[in-house]
Parts: structure tokens; C-alpha cells; sequence
């Protein structure tokens, strides 16, 4: 295999397996939700997309279950079944992806996505995936085959053919729900391109914590689309993303700060591929696969055909400091900042849509670079019971990420 064949084939890998996005809120943003107390039977609530009522359950009143309703200006309403994480032993976090259907019987523009989660306690993010009508069927067997709602699905979508090398392409995924960036309104003149039969995938990030019941931790999605009105041009999505590795701090001890034993324990927590994708990044960014720990990471992606770019989404973890997605002009060299958080806020993961799009050719280039702070361990809660560990790039809450989400047309 030829060093570019072999660039692609990892790249190819990297797309499907990299997701976006952190830590989750830790409270609902209203008292109003599932298995909640009410006050009065036959009331209704809604929140968001989802209808809740008051109805008795042995002796108490609670708030049902929310069920999906039309809102003026949507034109569709979809929600995943109701689902209890279970994640694997040692671990904290589940991905688990549903099959949604749009039902398109004709090409059909998106041009705004908006992601709801019914339980914030739980629910660390999701993100919309596109399965071709030619996969559907495939889809549908997998689902078909697991005893419980969905598919497991830890750093992709699980689909048949997308295994740790072979996953979905970049122009499959839609949208997402992360804390701070929750509606998807697409740029004037653009939006996402389905075809007659095409269906969505949600990917479904779970993180549970000690101690909370089924009851509390159940968790569904909704997802509520608009169309437009004509075609318009179809809004594309690429993820710049640069390998991590940070060290223990000089307080910190303990076996996982061995960066063999931190990647061992990342698959035991996720998956046996999630080792794969640090080596993955440190190939494609061009570095070393022998790396040197370093509190910042960086990766340049080339761009080989001429696009439109009209805003980028930054993506880390808790531990992040800082992160800068550029655009560099090859033939001029000029940088153009397109999303920057110079002080990282995981609960606002919003897209910065330019003002006016760029419009880059061929030997162009995006840049993503972060900083990270392994600090900040001592401050947060959700490490306080976890041994510091050697980070690397990785699907779980105590893992780390530095991924720009660039929105383009061709």
C-alpha cells in the first residue's frame, strides 16, 4: 500500500471515529421532566419539543414521559425510544445510536436542525448521521439484532461497513446537541441534501453518574427539522482534528499515568479501537508515532479542491484551555481566525457562522490548535473519585478532544 493510499485509508478511519464533543451539564434546565413530582392530574407542560402531563403513579403524581409535538415553523418531528445506559464495566459512558425516519419521498433541503435532550442528567451530546437509502436495510438488521432500543456504537455509527477503518464519510454528519450549541440554523442559501429513502442516524452519548437509578437515568432525543422552500447549495461538513497527549501533572501519580496503560484503560472504558484513533491523528498531523507529551496540540489539513467556508464549531473536553480553528491562504500565507475560544467554555459549543463566507482554493489550509490543563482536575467533581491518567484522544468524559467542525460547499 502507497504512503498517500495508506493516508487516506487512516483518514478515511479517523472521520467516522471522531466525534465530537465533552463534558455534560450536570442539572435540567427545568423542574418539568419524566418521573419529576407534579401537582395536579391531567396538567400538561411543554418544554422544548416535549409535551409532559401529570398522571398518577402509585401513590404520587409524576410528569410522564414527553412525548413530541408539532411546532409552528418545524416541519418535522422525530424522537429516539427511551433508553437506560448501560455502559461497559469500568467505564462511565455509553454511545449508543437509533435509527430515525425521515421519510423523504423526494430530494429534500434541510436547512435547520434542532437536537433536544429530555434528560440533561445523562445526556453529554448527539450527533445527526445521514445512512444512504442504499444502507437502510443494513441498518434496520443491526437494530434488528439488538435486544434493547439501538446499537452500540462507541466513536461512529456502528453501521455495517464502518468498522474501525471504514467509517462514514464526512458529509454524513448532519448536525448536533452539545451543551451551548443546541439549534442548527444553516447560512442563507444553503442547506443539507437528502435523497428519496435517506434516513438519519442519532448518535447517542450517555454519561452516568454513581449512585443515580434507571429511573434517572433514562434518556431519549428529539429532533425537529425544517426544510427549504427550493434547492439551494448543500452545506457540507469536515473535521479537522489534532492527536492529544498530555501528561500527568507534577503532583499527579498512579498507574494510568503510563501512556500504555492510559490507552489500555481507554478501551476497556470504550472501545478496543478507541486506542487506534491517537495513533491515527499522530499519522495523519504528521508527527511522530513515538510522541513527547505537550500541553498543546495542533493539526494542518490541506484542502485539495476549491470550497466555500462558512463557519467552523470548536470541540474539547473539560480540561481545555483554549482553542483556535484558522484559515491559511497558501498563496499569500494570510491567516483568517474562524472560530476562537481563548478561554474554553464547555457550555458553549455554539458555531461561528462568518459573516462573510471565504472562498479557498486548492494548496489552502485549516489549522485547529488547543491547549489543555491538566490542573483543572483538582477543581472539577467529576474527577474526584478518578485516578490521573496519561490523556490521549479520546470518546469518554475523562478523555480529551481538539476538533474543529468546518461547515463548507464545494
Amino acid at each position: 500500500m502507497t504512503m498517500q493510499r495508506l493516508r487516506l485509508f487512516i483518514t478515511t478511519f479517523l472521520v467516522g471515529v471522531i466525534v465530537i464533543f465533552g463534558l455534560q451539564a450536570f442539572a435540567a434546565t427545568s423542574t418539568v421532566k419524566a418521573g419529576a413530582a407534579c401537582s395536579k392530574i391531567g396538567s400538561t407542560s411543554v418544554v422544548k419539543t416535549l409535551k409532559y402531563t401529570c398522571i398518577k403513579s402509585g401513590k404520587k403524581l409524576i410528569w410522564s414521559k414527553g412525548e413530541v409535538v408539532q411546532v409552528a415553523g418545524q416541519d418535522l418531528s422525530l424522537v429516539t425510544p427511551a433508553y437506560v445506559p448501560i455502559p461497559p464495566s469500568g467505564g462511565s459512558d455509553e454511545y449508543r445510536c437509533f435509527l430515525l425516519d425521515p421519510k423523504f419521498v423526494k430530494e429534500t433541503f434541510v436547512k435547520s436542525v434542532t437536537i433536544t435532550p429530555d434528560n440533561l442528567m445523562v445526556s453529554h451530546h448527539g450527533i445527526l448521521y445521514r445512512v444512504s437509502a442504499a444502507n437502510v436495510q443494513a441498518t434496520k438488521s443491526l437494530d434488528e439484532q439488538s435486544a434493547l432500543p439501538g446499537w452500540s456504537c462507541f466513536g461512529d455509527t456502528g453501521i455495517p461497513g464502518a468498522t474501525a477503518f471504514t467509517p462514514a464519510s464526512p458529509s454524513s454528519w448532519i448536525s448536533f446537541w452539545a451543551p451551548g450549541g443546541n439549534f442548527k440554523t444553516y447560512p442563507e442559501g444553503t442547506g443539507m441534501k437528502f435523497a428519496q429513502g435517506d434516513q438519519f442516524i442519532l448518535q447517542s452519548h450517555f454519561m452516568v453518574m454513581p449512585g443515580h437509578t434507571d429511573k434517572e437515568n433514562r434518556a431519549s432525543m428529539s429532533v425537529a427539522l425544517t426544510y427549504a422552500n427550493s434547492a439551494v447549495a448543500d452545506l457540507k461538513t469536515m473535521l479537522v482534528a489534532a492527536p492529544i497527549e498530555v501528561a500527568c501533572g507534577p503532583n499527579e501519580s498512579g498507574p494510568l499515568c503510563i501512556r500504555a496503560n492510559a490507552l489500555a484503560d481507554l478501551a476497556k472504558r470504550t472501545s478496543d479501537k478507541a486506542a487506534l484513533q491517537e495513533t491515527g491523528l499522530l499519522f495523519i498531523c504528521g508527527q511522530s508515532l513515538n510522541p513527547m507529551p505537550s500541553p498543546i496540540s495542533e493539526c494542518t489539513q490541506r484542502i485539495n479542491s476549491p470550497i466555500t467556508i462558512y463557519g467552523a464549531t470548536a470541540h474539547m473536553h473539560q480540561l481545555g484551555k483554549s482553542i483556535t480553528i484558522v484559515y491559511t491562504n497558501g498563496s499569500t500565507g494570510a491567516r483568517t481566525e474562524i472560530s476562537s475560544r481563548p478561554l474554553w467554555n464547555f457550555d458553549n459549543q455554539s458555531t461561528d457562522w462568518l459573516a462573510k463566507p471565504i472562498t479557498a482554493n486548492a494548496g489552502d489550509s485549516i489549522t485547529v490548535r488547543c491547549t489543555f490543563d491538566v490542573g483543572l482536575r483538582s477543581q472539577l467533581p467529576l474527577y474526584k473519585n478518578l485516578s490521573p491518567n496519561y490523556i490521549v484522544w479520546g470518546e469518554g468524559t475523562r478523555d480529551e478532544m481538539c476538533l474543529g467542525i468546518v461547515n463548507y460547499t464545494n
